[in-house]
């Protein structure tokens, strides 16, 4: 009894180790969200956003999404395309990804990578954080815009 009481104490042991270090048993923000919804201070809220996917992995996340109502410009390829076009193009995306600490529905995240060098130099960003089942809102402190995403994975 006393060999079967050790075994089931240190399965259990072993089973809640492997779920803390995967980070996953209690970071609801794990998986990968498509924008549902942006609102900004003053203006009314965007319903039918252009594309947008945020993923997080235990530790790192990246998030790309087209800013704005409308899609990116459409030209053959790089190399025909103007520099307004690519100036278009640049001006409508947000792409950045790093790593991130999740604490008390706190979200703060460290850029590695953007398409701008000022936001790898900047401290991070911060966001208040709501989980609702598969929607996830990300409201930018201290004033930012309030994403809404639901869970794709």
């Amino acid at each position: 009894m006393f060999r079967a009481t050790v075994l089931l104490l240190t399965g259990s042991l072993l089973f809640s180790q492997a779920q803390a270090q995967s980070g996953t048993a209690h970071n609801p923000l794990v998986g990968a969200w498509r924008i549902s919804e942006i609102a900004e201070t003053g203006k009314p809220p965007l319903t039918t956003p252009q594309p947008g996917l945020y993923i997080f992995t235990p530790k790192h996340y990246s998030f790309i999404r087209i800013n704005g109502t409308k899609p990116l410009p459409d030209y053959p390829s790089n190399d025909k395309a103007t520099d307004a076009d690519k100036v278009a193009v640049f001006n409508a995306l947000y792409l950045q990804s790093g790593t991130y600490s999740f604490k008390d529905n706190v979200l703060e995240v460290k850029v590695l990578v953007a398409k701008s060098a000022f936001a790898m130099a900047a401290p991070g960003n911060r966001f208040d954080v709501a989980v609702s089942g598969d929607t996830l809102t990300l409201t930018q402190k201290p004033n930012g815009p309030a994403l809404k995403m639901v869970r794709v994975e």
